[in-house]
């Protein structure tokens, strides 16, 4: 799967796929399935996408809203999110609404669906701190995930630079045995490896000071993005 994903034109695709929230300011379409639950529903998905230093995408999650779907001219308000016991069941109706097709909804209904900007609109603003919990738990990780990569990176850095240390102590102090019989151009030689190795320790040194801290700063958040990116209605199959 990720061989294929990393494939040329899959990535071209899902280029464009994710810039299309960038392009559009409104949802034009919403999707309508059917369950055999009594209660209509309506479903907000939210795209959340978290970027790094220079842009670098680190992070993307779709973040449902739901609610129980009524006529706008038949509330006094806008519609109220449900809560995280009655959300979850919603996404479970709508994770088993798509094994089985949809009957073509009738005129009226269709009619009593058009409305999707309300919608839209009535829940985007419940869909923002909810976007923000996400966050939350995101920025979290890739900063553990950070921290984890800076160790690592030190740990490695650490291991190969006393290699390094060891083996040139072991040369220069052992370097008139290990030189007997040496001709001039083993000599050289291994003169020339001594020069490399001084100045890879001089290089280990650098990498230490800086690397291990720029590889835990990539995944520090720089600019938070959420964008409604679908409208489900889950639909009863009686009504």
């Amino acid at each position: 799967m990720h061989l294929h994903l990393e494939q040329r034109v899959a990535q071209r695709l899902l280029a464009r796929f994710r810039a299309q929230g960038f392009i559009y300011h409104d949802l034009s379409r919403a999707c309508l399935a059917q369950t055999k639950d009594s209660i209509p529903r309506v479903i907000l998905l939210g795209r959340l996408s978290l970027y790094g230093r220079g842009a670098e995408r680190l992070h993307e999650q779709i973040v449902p809203v739901a609610a129980r779907w009524s006529e706008p001219g038949r509330r006094s308000g806008p519609l109220r999110a449900y809560a995280r016991d009655a959300r979850e069941r919603t996404m479970r109706l709508l994770d088993e609404s798509l094994d089985s097709p949809a009957r073509e909804p009738d005129q009226v209904i269709r009619r009593r669906l058009l409305a999707a900007a309300q919608y839209i609109a009535d829940l985007r603003p419940q869909l923002e701190p909810r976007a923000e919990e996400f966050a939350a738990v995101a920025v979290q990780r890739l900063a553990e995930r950070g921290q984890r990569e800076e160790q690592s990176l030190q740990e490695t850095l650490e291991r190969h630079r006393r290699q390094v240390v060891a083996q040139l102590e072991r040369y220069e102090r052992d370097r008139k045995q290990l030189t007997f019989g040496f001709n001039a151009q083993e000599t050289k030689q291994l003169n020339a490896d001594i020069r490399h190795w001084r100045r890879r320790l001089a290089q280990f040194d650098e990498d230490l000071a800086g690397e291990p801290a720029r590889v835990r700063e990539f995944y520090d958040v720089h600019v938070k993005r959420v964008e409604p990116v679908g409208l489900v209605y889950l639909w009863p199959e009686t009504n």
